[in-house]
């Protein structure tokens, strides 16, 4: 089965890694491109002979798609979702999923009367790091992890991802990484507790460092450090039931039941959540997908709260989640628990 593929931005992301990850396969046509810069449409719709499109309903009108990638700066997010689902097209988004509850409400409740499949770019759930992490805490009570995200600004003066407005700012659009792989080990969150501060990097108009407490249903604990103004750092380390874990996507180590381990991984996990994607499509079925739109929406109201609670005078709940919660591994339960599209209303 050859599916035909429709992308909804042409940079970032798109540009390097899903392109280079669909490009090479037999089973994917990419059959159009839109992006609000005709130049980057054209330049990427040239790489696959598609056609370029500067109008995302344009593109859906004009391709017999089975499914598009959205993959559009977190200001951007919303029509192009709601408008690919009423016209039954699933869909693949990139995160984070909006700016708003408000915005990625109206998604999902397009995505449920459509009946459609929606993916979630959270591709730290397909690495092998992650994986491995899941499969040695299974079983396990976790006590704690203590989970970062340390890292540069990106883009020149101007750059959507320096202004809170249109980033939603580094706890929302980046260190959200670690946040959800933190739900994906420990389950959901409770409260959250902040601090922030924004001392060293002018570039941005939002809380340069930050540090985030998160209290869980399970009654562990986790805490998460963000920060723009150093080089990359990104990790997470449990402390479990006879385990102690460090996390990256490539990477784990620690111990287990008194024994040491030291493992790497080569797999891409942007190939990797491509792969369950495209395998969701072919059997018309959520299963392979580890990260789905209602799952994410979890997520996503996490660092809204995670966000809120840097300014709050108390612990800030995440807003309420129809559906689509992820077990924590303590449970034993490896994949999200969601329902299939034959059950969606």
């Amino acid at each position: 089965m050859t599916h035909r593929i429709g992308f909804v931005g042409a940079g970032g992301i798109a540009e390097w890694q899903h392109f280079d990850v669909l490009e090479p396969r037999e089973d994917v046509d990419v059959v159009g491109i839109c992006d609000v810069d005709e130049a980057a449409a054209t330049d990427a719709a040239d790489r696959f002979d598609a056609t370029a499109y500067t109008d995302h309903e344009q593109l859906y009108d004009g391709e017999d798609l089975d499914a598009v990638f959205v993959c559009v700066p977190p200001f951007a997010h919303g029509p192009a979702e709601i408008d690919a689902a009423e016209r039954g097209i699933d869909l693949f988004v990139e995160k984070p999923l909006a700016l708003s509850m408000d915005t990625a409400e109206a998604i999902q409740d397009a995505i449920d009367d459509a009946g459609v499949l929606a993916g979630v770019g959270y591709d730290w759930r397909y690495s092998g790091g992650v994986q491995r992490a899941r499969e040695l805490l299974a079983g396990r009570t976790i006590a704690t992890i203590e989970g970062r995200w340390w890292d540069g600004v990106p883009g020149n003066e101007g750059h959507w991802w320096r202004e809170l407005e249109t980033s939603g700012g580094q706890l929302v659009e980046q260190s959200t990484h670690v946040t959800d792989t933190i739900r994906y080990l420990a389950g959901d969150v409770e409260q959250v507790r902040g601090a922030g501060s924004h001392r060293l990097v002018d570039a941005v108009d939002f809380h340069d460092s930050t540090s985030v407490t998160m209290e869980h249903e399970t009654g562990a604990i986790s805490h998460v450090t963000t920060t723009c103004a150093a080089d990359y750092d990104a990790r997470v380390e449990v402390v479990a039931e006879d385990a102690v874990l460090e996390i990256t996507e490539e990477e784990l180590s620690g111990t287990v039941d008194g024994e040491a381990i030291e493992e790497s991984f080569d797999a891409n996990p942007y190939a990797v959540e491509v792969d369950a994607f495209l395998a969701a499509l072919t059997a018309g079925d959520a299963d392979p997908i580890r990260s789905t739109y209602a799952d994410a929406m979890r997520t996503f109201a996490l660092t809204l709260a995670a966000r809120e609670s840097l300014d709050a005078e108390g612990p800030v709940e995440p807003a309420a989640v129809e559906g689509g919660a992820v077990e924590s591994v303590e449970t034993g339960v490896e994949d999200v628990d969601v329902p299939s599209p034959g059950d969606l209303p």
